[in-house]
């Protein structure tokens, strides 16, 4: 017994949550400690996407009618298929009394209509540490004395902010002096009026995504105010500036960044002449300590070739992930590789580029003019180059040619192909790969069935 009793509150409260009355009343004798455990509840949910034996109304009742002592570590609700207006003052009391037992981590996935508002405790709870909202919460006040001490996650999904009394959304960010994680989706802040500004001094972590499916995008800009930030997952239509970007100790970054042309994107690519009006350059600058750069998006790539100027010398950068679109010149892939010096691995997700003014893709010439015959590759320091999808054309392996030509300090190439193809196609590609003439002795060859 004495050895289960210096077990910690968390697993002893997991233990006790599978003892029947009768057991658990044995053990709460023995142990004074064990008696406390016996109010906690680990988990309590409700999700109207599975089969319920009972209704949300009767599930909210029996959570107000819990013992004054019970307390709940994990709260969860989501309603996404029903009209929930007749229920906000039940749902708000619910979480009202919920948030007095000291639980650590609320989920609230709600399609909440206009005229809902969440109670103002939930941004003051002292015991949360993981918080998450969403969707279609409106946000527009916060309490003066909004402190949530304790929370490091904060998730939010298609939530909008407003500055009824000061921006929402900073407050919120200011009430979180120990924030650690910060993830947003479906963003549409374009929409929101608030301060165009993302600043918390503990954030380490940070996820954007925009809602893309919008025909119109118009923000003047954003401003990342996040110095301890060490990890960045942002997909956005690029604003018309980021006037500051204290991003310096961001180690990895996952880029998926769009340029609007008059403030429109049609999913096309842009023409040179094109009307740009988004403006990376300060995001293209301040990541200039990452060590793992993905560009997982073709236009991503594109964004960096028309702000290819702002691109800096990127001295830690060592991995690197371009996404790329058989139609979409690799124009900005040489101006990245020169300023990557010890860049060690570079990994191309998608068709290596094909020239699309070419009849015949099956054909050596249809390699792009834009590579320059891939002279940017001779002074390329990459000793692990991935090419998730290969397959096999003329023009591939000609691209593959330049490759392991070019590249003197390769020492692994490792090749996507399609389980799909037929075995004896998959053989003659393998072959001609690994024929080919390396200038790297070093360098061995991975084929990756997919």
């Amino acid at each position: 017994m004495d050895r289960i009793n210096n077990l910690p509150d968390e697993i002893i409260c997991h233990i006790v949550s599978f003892l029947s009355a009768k057991e658990a009343a044995f053990a709460s004798v023995l142990s004074k400690r064990w008696r406390n455990q016996f109010n906690i509840m680990l988990s309590v949910e409700f999700n109207d996407s599975v089969n319920n034996p009972t209704s949300l109304s009767d599930f909210l009742n029996r959570v107000l009618a819990l013992p004054l002592s019970s307390r709940i570590r994990n709260f969860s609700l989501k309603c996404r298929k029903r009209d929930l207006r007749p229920q906000y003052a039940l749902v708000n009391r619910c979480l009202r009394n919920v948030l007095k037992r000291c639980v650590l981590d609320l989920k609230l996935s709600i399609e909440a209509e206009q005229g809902y508002s969440l109670p103002l405790e939930v941004f003051t709870c002292k015991t949360l540490v993981k918080l998450e909202l969403g969707t279609g919460f409106d946000i527009d006040i916060l309490p003066e004395d909004a402190l949530l001490p304790s929370l490091k996650t904060l998730f939010l999904d298609s939530v909008k902010f407003y500055d009824r009394c000061g921006c929402a959304f900073q407050k919120l960010l200011s009430a979180c002096p120990v924030l650690v994680e910060l993830v947003m989706r479906e963003v549409e802040w374009e929409h929101w009026k608030w301060s165009r500004c993302v600043s918390s001094p503990t954030l380490e972590r940070l996820t954007i995504s925009h809602n893309f499916l919008v025909d119109e995008y118009d923000l003047e800009s954003v401003t990342f105010d996040i110095p301890s930030l060490t990890y960045l997952d942002y997909g956005d239509f690029i604003p018309e500036a980021y006037p500051i970007v204290n991003l310096d100790s961001v180690v990895e970054a996952k880029l998926s960044i769009i340029l609007t042309v008059e403030h429109n994107w049609n999913g096309n690519f842009i023409r040179d002449d094109a009307l740009i009006t988004g403006d990376p350059t300060n995001l293209i600058k301040g990541l200039k300590n990452v060590e793992i750069l993905n560009l997982s998006s073709p236009e991503t790539t594109e964004a960096f070739y028309f702000f290819r100027g702002a691109i800096p010398v990127y001295n830690n950068l060592h991995h690197l992930s371009i996404t790329t679109d058989n139609e979409l010149c690799w124009k900005a892939l040489p101006y990245v590789l020169k300023s990557a010096p010890n860049l060690k691995t570079l990994v191309i997700r998608g068709l290596l580029h094909c020239n699309v003014n070419s009849e015949n893709y099956d054909d050596e010439e249809t390699v792009c003019e834009c590579l320059s015959r891939y002279s940017f590759l001779w002074s390329c320091p990459v000793k692990v180059l991935e090419i998730t999808e290969y397959g096999g054309t003329k023009g591939e392996l000609e691209q593959m040619k330049h490759f392991l030509a070019k590249l003197k300090c390769l020492e692994l190439l490792k090749v996507g192909v399609y389980a799909t193809e037929p075995e004896e196609k998959l053989l003659h590609l393998q072959v001609d790969v690994l024929n080919l003439p390396k200038s790297s002795h070093k360098c061995k060859i991975r084929f990756n069935l997919s």
